[in-house]
């Protein structure tokens, strides 16, 4: 092994200058600049759709299961990054929000020949996501009766 004393000495020349390449000659500095710094956006919602969404390989064969497959797993990533835009000024983030989300539960009770359901308490963030969506909360207590489907 060598130390290539030159090279560093090259190099220090550009220590604290950053460069930018790119293959669009149409931009100015400043759009390539800007296009650069949103980069991190789509790097992001990748990490968001392999790891918060799990978006791994799947086991479908046929061509119709992977269309759904990626059709739901893409609307699911729209969803969280259309909450996250609702709650922008509050700064949570996506993981915070899909925690959130994942407070709002019930719990089936059956007593004697009823069926009851007794929702659970959401997370703060779950209500101020359903006052924004202006969704209304469930009561507190229902039975399917309750709901019309």
């Amino acid at each position: 092994f060598q130390i290539d004393r030159e090279l560093i000495e090259e190099d220090k020349l550009f220590d604290g200058y950053y460069a930018i390449q790119t293959s669009e000659k149409e931009l100015k500095a400043e759009e390539v600049i800007e296009a650069y710094h949103n980069l991190w956006k789509i790097e992001e919602s990748f990490r968001i759709m392999k790891t918060t969404l799990e978006v791994r390989p799947i086991f479908h064969w046929t061509e119709r299961r992977i269309r759904g497959h990626f059709v739901m797993c893409f609307l699911s990533f729209l969803m969280l990054r259309a909450m996250e835009l609702l709650v922008k000024e509050e700064g949570y983030s996506i993981n915070k929000i899909r925690e959130a989300l994942k407070s709002l539960t019930v719990t089936k009770i059956k007593i004697k020949d009823e069926t009851v359901y007794l929702k659970n308490k959401p997370d703060s963030l779950a209500n101020i996501i359903m006052r924004k969506l202006k969704m209304k909360s469930l009561p507190n207590m229902f039975t399917e009766r309750d709901f019309s489907f």
